[in-house]
């Protein structure tokens, strides 16, 4: 790929996240409002992962317990969201305008991002499973599994590596020259 073709997806990429970030901004204030201000029964929902690894319900939980939850949980899911939108877009700006990802900053950019999702992956059901559980009169719930979001931070994590190698081999060229 030439570098003006590069640095064409890196720019498409860049407004890509953008917008894709603005659109959750807007869902995030858009349900806030219906859900605490509009009497049309509207509500967030949050979906756990497909196949869980250990999957524990009672009956006895109700609807009401998953819509607070997700009430609690789909702000602060958004927002991370969209602070990674964000923060990989300044990314791709930087490859756009012709900078360089071997850099310490770049590499050490991308290794936060993969642990926020590591982290954010993780996280997110063993938090919904308490608010539910402390939430419930009645019964018990906990849902644990890992989702692709958790396959992507592993493999940026990877990347943020490979980019710190590669700093490394430069220095080691720059001082060999």
């Amino acid at each position: 790929m030439n570098i003006k073709r590069f640095r064409t997806v890196s720019k498409l990429l860049s407004w890509t996240l953008k917008i894709i970030g603005s659109v959750f901004i807007a869902f995030l204030i858009l349900g806030l409002i219906l859900t605490l201000f509009a009497d049309t029964g509207a509500s967030f929902t949050i979906n756990m992962p497909e196949n869980p690894f250990i999957s524990f319900q009672d009956s006895r939980v109700t609807e009401a317990d998953h819509a607070f939850t997700s009430l609690i949980m789909a702000p602060l899911f958004l927002a991370v969201y969209c602070y990674i939108l964000f923060k990989g877009s300044f990314l791709f700006d930087r490859l756009a305008n012709g900078e360089t990802p071997f850099t310490f900053d770049f590499a050490e950019s991308v290794k936060w991002i993969s642990l926020l999702l590591i982290a954010f992956d993780i996280i997110l059901p063993l938090l919904y499973s308490l608010i539910i559980n402390i939430r419930a009169d009645e019964g018990f719930y906990f849902n644990f599994g890992l989702s692709s979001t958790f396959l992507i931070g592993l493999i940026l994590y990877t990347v943020s590596g490979v980019l710190k190698y590669g700093i490394s081999l430069q220095e080691l060229s720059d001082d060999t020259v």
